[in-house]
């Protein structure tokens, strides 16, 4: 009788994380497109404003990044679905490949808009307003992705810890284009086309860093927490 009181106290505390763990996910997938997209609106504006190449591109990021909230919001949807239960984390780990798939051409799109950037390259009108809304931009950037980051680990979510990368890509972006107003500012040379080049590489290798992991059927991934399964990859015998 005792053994069967301490099962039932055990299924129903793994079910109140679970619940828990799903309401934190599916809060984390709206923030995701709220933020992104009220950081669309903003940089698009002032982009368009300044004439600048780099801000209008980091607003149509930040539009796209929105995508990433919807596939944090589906995916978990549909493993809360019975007949899905035991495939969370493969579920997880495809919704984790698409938004790294997302990181990749986000930098590959940065690249080749650099590269055209710098071969025909544009008057641009910056100002002080200009430097507010990236400053507020990449504050509110770094603080979301070090939430998604936070939330990815205690309820070990490999989808939010993807999104938190992507988000942290987002406020590199940012601080890279506010260093060429900066320097455009002081003395009116036009760089922002270079960094974003830099940015870009970077914003790459973070993204296939997220999908070699998966393609490998053996590697061990540190965010791989199957229950039943210790850090060696062992089954765990206790009971």
């Amino acid at each position: 009788m005792l053994k069967l009181g301490v099962m039932s106290v055990n299924i129903d505390k793994n079910s109140k994380v679970g619940d828990e763990r799903s309401r934190v996910i599916v809060r984390s997938g709206w923030l995701f497109i709220m933020v992104n997209f009220l950081l669309a609106l903003f940089n698009m504006l002032v982009g368009i404003l300044s004439n600048s190449w780099a801000i209008v591109s980091d607003a149509a990021h930040s539009l796209i990044d929105a995508i990433s909230g919807v596939l944090i919001i589906v995916s978990e949807k549909i493993a809360l679905k019975r007949r899905f239960v035991d495939r969370r984390k493969i579920i997880e780990r495809i919704s984790t490949v698409i938004i790294a798939i997302i990181i990749i051409l986000v930098g590959v799109d940065i690249l080749i808009g650099s590269f055209k950037n710098i071969v025909t390259p544009g008057e641009v009108d910056f100002s002080i307003p200009t430097i507010i809304v990236l400053v507020a931009s990449i504050v509110t950037k770094w603080a979301f992705a070090l939430y998604l980051k936070k939330k990815g680990i205690q309820f070990k979510s490999e989808v939010l810890k993807a999104s938190g990368a992507e988000t942290m890509n987002d406020a590199w972006i940012s601080i890279a284009v506010l260093l060429s107003v900066i320097i455009y500012l002081i003395w009116h040379v036009n760089v922002e086309s270079y960094i974003s080049i830099v940015i870009a590489f970077v914003i790459v290798k973070v993204g296939f860093e997220f999908i070699f992991p998966h393609l490998s059927r053996h590697h061990h991934h540190p965010l791989d927490t199957n229950p039943d399964h210790d850090h060696c990859g062992k089954k765990d015998s206790k009971k």
